[in-house]
């Protein structure tokens, strides 16, 4: 096992500053997979022809359905939110990467959603690698296959977590979970985010969301503003989102 991790480390990090970064016995987990591939790409010529750089501001869309069959997609900073629309428009949040994800995975396989888009959650900064490279790239640079493997794994984990919620809490529970997880996440008010970007982390209606927001209001749970929130009484929302601190 020692030797198959030694082998796979040897392989991804063939050049010589890549190296650097995992000296000793540092493991992939506990180096910056965009911090890698950044330097891989200006180490390598071949790698870094492949490449286009795609810049999207928060609200944009990153890939289409069809984009996301036919491109494979990694994500250098900020974030970006993979959603799906049913037959009505109401879009569902089914993901939230961070920078290190890898996405896109239908240019590797004709097995792609044809309802799932990728939309930018706040400015973000996205490497593209089309269709054509893609699988070469996959196996000639185990680093991509080691990042597409891990973002399944968060976004199956994100996926539980929901199914979970749905099967136990009630929206007004899962609202101000949202609000405390968004609220540490931002260091204190909420913002930028709008009372439509709430409900389609819940998949439920907007006119929803803002019901269950007045009432916040109403009880002096949080303060609402344009595209706005702050929590005056966090400790209750917890209490009302069912986080105890055991």
């Amino acid at each position: 096992m020692k030797s198959s991790l030694r082998e796979f480390q040897n392989s991804a990090f063939s050049t010589p500053s890549a190296a650097n970064m995992v000296a000793g016995s540092n493991s992939l987990r506990t180096t910056s997979v965009p911090q890698m591939l950044t330097s891989l790409r200006e180490e390598d010529a071949a790698f870094d022809k492949v490449i286009s750089t795609q810049r999207v501001e928060r609200g944009q869309q990153v890939a289409s359905p069809e984009a996301m069959a036919s491109r494979m997609y990694v994500l250098m900073s900020g974030k970006v939110n993979l959603l799906c629309m049913n037959n009505e428009g109401r879009r569902l949040v089914i993901a939230t990467l961070e920078p290190g994800a890898i996405f896109g995975e239908g240019a590797l396989s004709s097995m792609s959603d044809p309802n799932v888009f990728a939309e930018a959650a706040e400015d973000a900064l996205v490497w593209v690698i089309p269709s054509s490279e893609a699988r070469n790239m996959t196996m000639q640079y185990p680093i991509l296959g080691w990042g597409l493997l891990q973002t399944y794994g968060m976004r199956l984990m994100q996926v539980e977590n929901s199914l979970e919620d749905v099967a136990y809490k009630k929206l007004p529970e899962r609202l101000a979970a949202l609000l405390i997880t968004l609220h540490q996440d931002g260091g204190g008010v909420i913002k930028g985010i709008s009372h439509q970007a709430l409900a389609d982390r819940l998949g439920t209606y907007r006119e929803t969301v803002s019901a269950i927001l007045r009432d916040f209001k109403r009880q002096g749970l949080v303060e609402l503003g344009y595209r706005r929130i702050r929590l005056i009484d966090a400790e209750t929302l917890r209490e009302v989102a069912g986080m105890w601190d055991w």
